[in-house]
């Protein structure tokens, strides 16, 4: 009885083995590398989703897990242990009912210096403080490798070449605030995603905003370009045109 035990206490602490292969999605507004673990029907999903943004580096760590916690939106503090290193990593976490009965959704932000220590691992510990998952995901270099070379022929397909980036003026992240909200689209009560492409000269002058990532609504759309036209602000740079990628989500009551 006691050696049953024990072998029922560690199948539950190992990490979870994959049951297909690692694949990257070339979406047409985003780059997500991802692999199923164990068996369904309890299958559990791990990706990884560059951040688009040339103003900074950061990627979106997301796990998608038969549903434990109910409906709701749940936000908290995630702990993610990268071994064989034993480095943590800690998170902001949201986690999301994704359809009624259907999976729950994780998602976590990791921003460059947790980024540089995921490339050697080949396993992940993750804590959402109500879930544990455990990954023996394989050495994860390649998987980010990947990831990084769509990101970049993504940005290509818009024009953008991510190695001339523009150098923001102060703090992007003042740029696109609630009091900003288009107009129009808060009439209509129109929510969204969009992503833009800016376009700056020598001067730090912006030249061009080209929607790459539209919300679904042309009120948001054109509004986001408006907005940063208005309050985007760059260095002075020589050696040709500059580039820089917003992702903006337009949201009533938060941002």
């Amino acid at each position: 009885m006691i050696l049953t035990m024990l072998a029922l206490a560690a199948s539950q602490n190992a990490p979870m083995t994959p049951s297909g292969k690692w694949t990257v999605d070339y979406r047409p507004d985003a780059c997500i590398a991802s692999r199923p673990f164990g068996i369904e029907p309890t299958s559990v999903y791990l990706a990884f989703q560059p951040v688009l943004s040339l103003d900074f580096h950061k990627m979106r760590l997301s796990v998608l897990a038969p549903n434990t916690e109910g409906s709701g939106i749940k936000t908290g503090k995630a702990k993610v242990v990268l071994k064989p290193s034993g480095a943590v990593v800690t998170a902001d976490v949201d986690s999301w009912e994704t359809k009624p009965g259907g999976p729950r959704g994780y998602e976590m932000i990791v921003d460059v210096d947790g980024l540089a220590q995921f490339g050697q691992s080949t396993e992940l510990a993750i804590d959402t403080g109500k879930q544990s998952f455990s990954f023996a995901t394989g050495k994860l270099q390649p998987v980010l490798d990947a990831n990084a070379k769509c990101n970049d022929d993504l940005m290509r397909s818009w024009g953008v070449d991510p190695a001339a980036r523009a150098e923001p003026a102060g703090n992007p992240g003042t740029w696109f605030t609630d009091d900003d909200y288009p107009a129009a689209a808060f009439q209509k009560r129109a929510q969204g995603r969009v992503v833009a492409a800016l376009t700056v000269d020598n001067d730090g002058r912006l030249k061009a905003c080209k929607i790459v990532a539209s919300s679904g609504d042309p009120d948001l759309d054109r509004g986001t370009c408006d907005v940063a036209r208005k309050n985007a602000r760059f260095a002075q740079k020589s050696g040709g045109d500059r580039f820089s990628i917003f992702t903006v989500h337009w949201a009533l009551g938060e941002r």
